[in-house]
């Protein structure tokens, strides 16, 4: 979103050191990536993250009783896809999980009067850089508190005291993030303006909340137009006026270079997941 003119944002996994308590993902991002020792360490955690996300998966299907349609890691398109067909009931269901950079084929196709019913959730932030801005500002608060007045000790086991105890009321409106973490119902632009007013008609749907879930219907091998675009939220539901594939997106500004589609996608972290259900016309 606004802000990618801005210099790009490092994101990593956070790793505590022994000893360290309280850390978050931005205390800790440089020294990961500043030091390659610690690279094999984050790419064992990853690795064992991705092993307990395919056991939660194959546990999933096994109690819910249904069936990985397709699971696809990497690139734009990352997504995995549960389905269930109830074939005497021409009732479809799917769950997947939509990243917020760009048009996403889920791969679903529905045909013209089809009945389809559409619940989301997860969290996603459309301004990664901003939230790295304000890591960087509340250590920087942090650390005048240390170096000065009242002169917080950070390793000492008998300091009780804690830094934001002391934050001035301006320095507490001054880490609020201009644009949140939000659900698939996104948030409002009339409360969070853009850095430049000007691109606020340049949103893919400028009358809806900036980070809320889009979809569309399209043909599997074009991605959707803004004619296309319908918001969804949290909730949807609708008769399809087309054959085609259902898609997903984030409601983020365009960007008409053909080249570079995403430049304000680009910078958008989080997921969103979102169950379909499918009834056949």
């Amino acid at each position: 979103m606004d802000g990618d003119d801005r210099l790009p944002v490092k994101a990593a996994a956070a790793m505590v050191e022994p000893g360290v308590s309280g850390k978050t993902i931005g205390d800790v991002l440089d020294a990961i990536l500043m030091e390659p020792r610690r690279w094999f360490a984050l790419v064992l955690l990853l690795t064992v993250l991705a092993g307990l996300s395919i056991l939660i998966l194959f546990l999933v299907t096994r109690i819910f009783q249904v069936q990985t349609a397709e699971i696809e890691l990497g690139g734009k398109n990352s997504h995995v896809v549960l389905q269930r067909i109830q074939e005497r009931t021409g009732k479809e269901e799917y769950l997947v999980n939509v990243s917020p950079e760009g048009w996403q084929s889920t791969g679903i196709s529905v045909l013209t009067g089809d009945h389809i019913t559409i619940s989301a959730g997860g969290k996603i932030a459309i301004d990664m850089n901003e939230i790295w801005e304000k890591v960087q500002l509340r250590k920087k608060y942090e650390d005048e508190l240390v170096n000065g007045p009242p002169f917080i000790k950070r390793d000492d086991p008998k300091e009780n005291r804690v830094p934001e105890d002391f934050f001035t009321e301006d320095q507490k409106q001054s880490l609020i993030l201009h644009r949140p973490w939000v659900d698939p119902d996104g948030f409002s632009l009339d409360v969070f303006q853009p850095d430049f007013r000007s691109r606020r008609n340049r949103y893919l749907l400028a009358d809806k909340p900036a980070g809320g879930l889009v979809a569309a219907v399209e043909d599997g091998s074009n991605e959707p137009g803004r004619p296309d675009a319908f918001f969804v939220g949290r909730e949807k539901e609708f008769v399809a006026a087309k054959d085609g594939i259902l898609w997903f997106t984030v409601n983020d500004i365009q960007y008409a270079d053909p080249k570079n589609p995403n430049l304000f996608y680009n910078d958008n972290i989080g997921s969103f997941w979102a169950r379909i259900v499918v009834k056949r016309g």
